[in-house]
Formats: structure tokens, sequence, C-alpha cells
């Protein structure tokens, strides 16, 4: 995306911590896409939405996000394809652009 460099992966969020006494349910643990740019500008954690949620949840943690400035976190509307356990590099990208407001 204009001519940056991006590293991303997939991670599932930190299991839920089982207390000594009592008894926790165990959720189902969130996926998100990780997304740094090579200058370390550009940070987001995208929440990889589950069957039936109305929008996506992106993290933002660098200062590099042209969309909302200043925003902490947006609701990402959903796309096709957007809940795959692991997504592609074209939906990454498509990512990338909204984020930076080309789509």
């Amino acid at each position: 995306m204009q001519g940056r460099q991006y590293l991303w992966y997939v991670a599932d969020s930190e299991p839920a911590i089982v207390p000594e006494q009592g008894f926790v349910r165990p959720g189902e643990p969130a996926r998100y896409i990780h997304i740094i740019s090579t200058n370390k500008q550009f940070i987001v954690h995208y929440r990889i939405p589950q069957p039936g949620e109305g929008f996506a949840t992106l993290l933002i943690e660098g200062p590099d996000f042209p969309r909302a400035p200043g925003r902490k976190t947006v609701e990402v509307p959903r796309w096709r394809h957007d809940s795959k356990p692991y997504p592609t590099a074209d939906f990454v990208r498509r990512l990338i652009g909204w984020c930076q407001g080309l789509e």
C-alpha cells in the first residue's frame, strides 16, 4: 500500500485464567489479525468476527490511522469471507486500504 511494507500475523487471544476454586466456563478464544507497518507508525489489531455479528472491532495502537485520527477503537463493516479463521493476504490488503481511507 502506497510503497509501505507491513508485517501481519493471526493469533488467538489469551485463554481465561482459571481460579483455584470455583468453575470458569472456557469461552471460545477470539482470533486477531495483527498488522504492523515496518516503520511502526501503523499498528492495528483486527478481531475476526464470529458469524452473525454485525461488525468487527479494530484496536488501534499506532499514530498513523487516517480513517479516524485519534481513535483507539473503530467498528469495521463486515466483508465477504471476513470470518475465516485464517484470512488471506488479499483480505489483509483490503483491510489496510480501508484503514488508510483508500476503499
